[in-house]
């Protein structure tokens, strides 16, 4: 077979994907590209959605959503019909990604890799249709929030694609808080008591001791956000449910006193009835609107 009648084959197959999946209604106004690989991998977990509108051309900024699950669970699936209101009703490019779930033979570092691939990927994508993606705002929760503003914050000189912003909720930023290896975890206290102790071990790349956490602060530093703020960190939106028993909330409230000491551009919204799930309708509502007023101020 040859290429181009493979190319008109997957075609097809991608245009039927689309409608089967009951995003048919956002056709005509954009382009739609459901997960495509990138970093050369047919892995289902470096794949991509993505949606803009089909009048977008030159440079023009990206929302790119980072999914949850404690590095080990979650799906891009969960945000895909969000991107598809975001663009259709707020005429934004968006899109959102899977990466490697950390394990013994995935770190931190490897998932960082895999948003640069993927931005890399969307970037070439948009390309192909005269659109220049130059600007990214990373968004996430819980797990997808940790590493958009590691992303952030460390990658900013590489990325393929500028972050201008990052809006996130009950993201992980210190993990040299022992609550994280307590039994007072929800988390570890439902499922065993080395539950995080395993995954932020994988993720740092350091078999960590809780009883002995000062000899895996060195390891436990290079991978929390907050230990690299300083006054060039882009603007960031958080926040956080102070009755939280995953991710403490000391986390968010340490963040938002070294952003200000740096003078960051920031927000925190402190949900005070929540848990980890930031239940709280009008504290959710407050950081809705400041998301999409961000989204208007860099990305436009």
């Amino acid at each position: 077979m040859s290429a181009r009648i493979r190319a008109f084959f997957m075609l097809i197959a991608a245009f039927f994907h689309i409608l089967f999946a009951g995003y048919g209604r956002y056709l005509p106004h954009n382009r739609i590209f459901l997960d495509r690989p990138y970093a050369g991998s047919r892995d289902v977990r470096q794949t991509f959605d993505l949606v803009f509108p089909k009048n977008a051309s030159g440079s023009t900024g990206l929302i790119l959503c980072i999914h949850g699950g404690g590095w080990v669970e979650g799906s891009k699936d969960e945000y895909t019909k969000t991107i598809m209101q975001v663009s259709e009703e707020r005429g934004f490019a968006a899109a959102c990604m899977n990466y490697r779930y950390v394990s013994e033979t995935v770190g931190f570092d490897d998932v960082l890799d895999d948003v640069s691939s993927a931005l890399a990927a969307i970037r070439e994508t948009g390309e192909a249709y005269g659109v220049d993606f130059d600007r990214v705002l990373l968004t996430g929760i819980s797990a997808g929030g940790h590493i958009s503003l590691l992303y952030a914050c460390t990658r900013q000189d590489t990325a393929p694609v500028k972050p201008v912003c990052v809006v996130e909720l009950c993201g992980p930023t210190d993990f040299e808080n022992g609550f994280y290896y307590s039994d007072e975890n929800s988390v570890n206290h439902a499922v065993g008591p080395e539950y995080f102790r395993n995954i932020i071990s994988n993720g740092v790349r350091y078999d960590i001791d809780p009883d002995d956490l000062d000899a895996a602060r060195p390891a436990l530093r290079q991978y929390s956000p907050i230990n690299f703020i300083d006054e060039n960190t882009v603007p960031i939106v958080f926040g956080h449910g102070e009755q939280d028993t995953i991710v403490p909330y000391g986390n968010a409230a340490d963040l938002d006193a070294r952003l200000t000491a740096c003078g960051v551009e920031h927000t925190f919204v402190s949900f005070p009835n929540s848990g980890h799930g930031c239940e709280d309708k009008e504290s959710m509502s407050r950081i809705m609107t400041l998301f999409f007023g961000c989204a208007d101020k860099y990305l436009r």
